[in-house]
C-alpha cells in the first residue's frame, strides 16, 4: 500500500486541506481527492478559494455545481460561487428576513428592502460555510438535504475534500459559526419583539416561517460547529514548505486550528529540496520538488507516487529521494545567494521607485512573495519620504519579513528612519467601533429604563445593528484608517500588503458596497431617533461613511493609487495573475507594474499587460531583514516590452 493510499484511508469523511497561499494546497487537495475516488469511493473535491486555481491544477473545467472529472471515475469537482449561493439563499429566505425586519424595527417597506440587499454582499465566507455545513451534515447514502441553501439534487459522496482559501480567510470561515450567530441573534431579537406583542394582544403565539428560519439557521451553524470539532468526521491536512516565512505562518496556523478544536491529521511538506524537521504532533509527509508542474491526471499521480512519510526523529525521510540543490536550511539563516541567469535584453536602468504611488497596493496569489516585495518597495520609498508599510491580511507576515516584532500600531523600523510598519488587525479595528457603539446604546437605554420606560426588545435590536455589516467591511474600515494617514499628511507613502487575490478583489469593490450599507444603517438609526434619541450615536457611522467616499475616490485616482502585481513563472500563478490584472482594471484601479519574482535563466517573461516589468532574482534563502531586502531590491532588473 502506498503512503498516499494509507493516508487517505486514515482520513475521516471530510478533509480540509489548509495552509498559507502558494504552498500547494490545491495540488494536495486534488491529488488526495483523486486517490480517494480510486481507493475509497465517490468523492467531491470542493474549492472555497475565490482565486479558483482548481481548473488549472486539474486541467479540467470546474463549475459551480459538481462536475464529473472525465479521467477519474467517482470524482467530481466544484468551485463554490458565493454570488450564486447568496442568490439562492435570498430567493428562499429574503422575504422572511424582510418580514422579521418589518416586525422588529421602526423601518417602513422602503427602508427594509435596501437594508436586506446590502446586508450580505461579498459574503464569501458566510455562504461557503453554510454550504459546507450542508455537505458535512449529509451522510453517505442519504437523500439530498434541504438546509437553508437550496440547490439542485446532487450525487451521494462518501468523501469530501475541501481546497481552502489561504490562512487568514480560512480561519474566518472556520470562525463563521460565532460571527453568523451574531446576525441570527439580531434577527431573533427582532422576532422576539413580534412574539411579545402578539402574546400581549392575543395571549397566545403560534410559530411561523420566521421562527422556522431562525431555528434552521441555528441548527445549521450548530451542526457545522459539531462537525468541525469531531475528529471522526473532519480533519485538516496542513500543507507547508521549508521557506522560513512559510514555516513561521504554519506554526501560527497549527495553534489557531488547535484553538478552534479542528484536528490536524497530517502535515505535508511540499516541493522539498532539503532537510525538514517535523512540526506539531501530526503525521508528517514529504513530497520532493518535482521536475515540471504536477497538473492534470499524470502530474497528480506523480505527486501521489512521491508522497512519503518521514521520521519525526531527526527530520529525515524514511526513504531516500532524489533531491536537487538545498533550497533552505532548518538551522539558522544563510546570506542570500542570487541564482545565476543568462543575460537578456534589458530596459535602460529604471528605479523600482517608479512603481510607487502615495497608496501602493502589492497584489498577487498567495505564496508569490507579496510581503517581501511590499517591504522592499517600502524601504525604497522611505529613502526619500516618510513611509508606512502595513499588512491588512488576516494572516500577516510583515514581522517575519522584517525580522522584528510588528504590532497593530505604527512601529518604527530601526535602520530606516523614515520607515514605519504595522500589522493591522482589521477585525479588531471594527470590533472596537462596534464596542464603542454598543456602550453608547447601553448608556442611552439605561437612562430610558431608569426613567420608567422599558424598551428591552428595542435595546436588544439596537445593540446588534452592526451585525448587519457586510462581510469584509472590517477590511475596508481598516483601509479607511490608512487613507486617513495619507489625507492627514502623517505619511507621504503607504504600501499595503493585502490578502491574496480573491479577497483583495473583494476589498477593492467593498467601499461602494459598504457605503450603501452605511447609508441604510443611518436611515435605520434616524428611525430610532424619533423614539429613543439613538441618532446621536450614529456619528461614528457617519464618519465612516465619509471615509468610504474618500477611499473609493482614492482607489480610482491613478496618480495617487496603483496596484503592483507580483507573479511567478508557474502555470497556476501566471493564469491567476492575468485574471487578477483584468479584474483590478475592471474595478477602476490602476496598475503601475509587475514583478516576476524568483526569476531564473529559464523563467518565461511576464505576459500580463503593465506599464513596467521587473525581474526579481531568485535568492537562496529568501531575503529576510532590512539589509537582505535592500540588496535584493537593488538586483531587480527592468525588462523591455519587446523582450517579452
Amino acid at each position: 500500500m502506498s503512503a498516499a493510499d494509507a493516508l487517505v484511508e486514515r482520513l475521516p469523511r471530510t478533509t480540509l486541506v489548509v495552509g498559507k497561499g502558494g504552498v500547494g494546497k490545491t495540488t494536495c487537495a486534488s491529488a488526495l481527492a483523486l486517490c480517494s475516488a480510486k481507493r475509497i469511493g465517490s468523492t467531491l473535491l470542493l474549492s472555497t478559494d475565490p482565486a479558483r486555481a482548481l481548473p488549472t491544477v486539474l486541467e479540467h473545467s470546474v463549475e459551480s455545481s459538481p462536475t464529473p472529472v472525465r479521467y477519474a471515475n467517482r470524482l467530481s469537482a466544484q468551485v463554490l460561487d458565493a454570488g450564486a449561493l447568496r442568490s439562492r439563499f435570498m430567493e428562499r429566505w429574503g422575504d422572511v428576513i424582510r418580514t422579521i425586519l418589518d416586525r422588529g424595527t421602526y423601518l417602513d417597506e422602503s427602508d427594509i428592502g435596501p437594508l436586506v440587499d446590502t446586508a450580505m454582499p461579498g459574503s464569501d465566507e458566510i455562504f461557503a460555510a453554510l454550504e459546507l455545513a450542508v455537505l458535512m451534515a449529509d451522510e453517505p447514502k442519504a437523500g439530498p438535504a434541504d438546509a437553508g441553501t437550496p440547490r439542485a439534487p446532487r450525487a451521494e459522496y462518501e468523501r469530501l475534500i475541501v481546497d481552502t482559501a489561504p490562512t487568514g480567510h480560512t480561519l474566518r470561515l472556520l470562525n463563521l459559526p460565532k460571527t453568523f450567530r451574531a446576525l441570527v441573534r439580531l434577527l431573533d431579537a427582532m422576532q422576539s419583539k413580534h412574539r411579545f406583542m402578539v402574546k400581549t394582544l392575543t395571549r397566545k403565539y403560534r410559530s411561523d416561517v420566521a421562527d422556522a428560519f431562525l431555528i434552521e439557521m441555528n441548527n445549521l451553524v450548530s451542526a457545522l460547529e459539531k462537525s468541525l470539532s469531531d475528529p471522526g468526521r473532519c480533519a485538516a491536512v496542513l500543507v507547508t514548505n521549508t521557506e522560513s516565512l512559510v514555516r513561521d505562518e504554519t506554526r501560527r496556523y497549527l495553534e489557531a486550528l488547535r484553538e478552534l478544536h479542528v484536528h490536524v491529521a497530517a502535515v505535508v511538506w511540499n516541493a522539498v529540496e532539503g532537510r525538514v524537521e517535523a512540526m506539531g504532533d501530526a503525521e508528517q509527509y514529504l513530497v520532493p520538488k518535482l521536475d515540471g508542474w504536477p497538473t492534470g491526471e499524470q502530474g497528480l499521480e506523480r505527486w501521489l507516487a512521491e508522497l512519503r512519510p518521514f521520521s519525526a526523529i531527526g527530520g529525515y525521510p524514511r526513504q531516500r529521494v532524489r533531491l536537487s540543490a538545498v533550497h533552505s536550511s532548518a538551522k539558522g539563516r544563510r546570506e542570500p545567494r542570487t541564482v545565476s541567469r543568462e543575460p537578456r535584453t534589458r530596459q535602460p536602468r529604471v528605479s523600482i521607485a517608479k512603481l510607487l504611488r502615495p497608496l501602493t497596493i502589492v497584489a498577487g496569489k498567495g505564496g508569490v512573495g507579496k510581503t517581501t516585495v511590499a517591504c522592499t518597495l517600502a524601504i525604497t520609498a522611505a529613502d526619500s519620504q516618510r513611509t508606512l508599510v502595513v499588512s491588512t491580511d488576516p494572516a500577516p507576515s510583515l514581522a517575519d519579513a522584517l525580522a522584528q516584532p510588528i504590532p497593530d500600531e505604527d512601529t518604527a523600523v530601526p535602520g530606516v528612519p523614515a520607515l514605519f510598519a504595522r500589522q493591522m488587525d482589521a477585525s479588531a479595528a471594527f470590533a472596537r467601533l462596534r464596542d464603542e457603539y454598543q456602550s453608547k446604546v447601553d448608556a442611552l437605554f439605561q437612562g430610558l429604563v431608569s426613567s420608567g420606560v422599558d424598551l428591552a426588545h428595542d435595546r436588544a435590536v439596537a445593540r446588534d445593528l452592526l451585525s448587519l455589516a457586510p462581510p469584509g467591511v472590517d477590511e475596508v474600515y481598516a483601509l479607511s484608517l490608512l487613507s486617513d494617514a495619507l489625507f492627514k499628511d502623517h505619511y507621504a507613502c503607504v504600501v499595503v500588503d493585502p490578502a491574496p487575490t480573491g479577497h483583495l478583489l473583494r476589498l477593492l469593490e467593498m467601499p461602494q458596497l459598504a457605503l450603501t450599507w452605511s447609508h441604510q444603517l443611518l436611515r435605520l438609526m434616524l428611525k430610532y431617533k424619533d423614539v429613543t434619541g439613538l441618532g446621536e450615536t450614529a456619528q461614528e457611522i457617519l464618519d465612516f461613511s465619509r471615509s468610504l467616499r474618500a477611499v473609493d475616490a482614492l482607489l480610482r485616482d491613478a496618480q495617487k493609487c496603483a496596484v503592483v502585481l507580483v507573479t511567478l513563472d508557474e502555470p497556476v500563478v501566471r493564469t491567476e495573475t492575468e485574471r487578477l490584472a483584468v479584474e483590478v482594471r475592471r474595478r477602476g484601479v490602476s496598475i503601475s507594474g509587475l514583478v516576476l519574482n524568483r526569476a531564473t535563466q529559464r523563467s518565461a517573461l511576464p505576459v500580463a499587460d503593465a506599464p513596467l516589468h521587473f525581474e526579481a532574482s531568485a535568492v537562496d534563502p529568501p531575503p529576510v531583514g532590512l539589509d537582505a531586502l535592500r540588496r535584493w531590491g537593488q538586483s531587480w532588473t527592468p525588462v523591455t516590452h519587446d523582450a517579452r
